[in-house]
C-alpha cells in the first residue's frame, strides 16, 4: 500500500509545475505566509532559478526549524 502512496507522490511531483524564484518570492507572503526576507534565506543556497512551490516550502520549513547561532 505505501509503495502505491509513493509512486503516486512521486508522479505528482514529477508533474508539478515550476516557477521562476522571483516569482515565488513576489508572492511569498500569500503562498508560503513567510516574508521575502525568510523567502531569501530559505533559498539562499538554491543552485537552480527555478523551483516548485513544494520544493521551496520544504526549503522553508527546513530555514525555520534551523538553530540560531550565537
Amino acid at each position: 500500500m505505501t509503495n502505491k502512496n509513493e509512486q503516486a507522490a512521486a508522479k505528482a511531483n514529477a508533474e508539478e509545475y515550476k516557477f521562476y524564484l522571483h516569482e515565488l518570492r513576489e508572492h511569498s507572503q500569500t503562498l508560503f505566509g513567510v516574508k521575502p526576507e525568510v523567502f531569501d534565506g530559505a533559498v539562499f543556497d538554491m543552485k537552480d532559478i527555478q523551483a516548485t512551490k513544494t520544493e521551496v516550502k520544504k526549503r522553508i520549513d527546513a530555514f525555520l526549524k534551523k538553530e540560531v547561532k550565537q
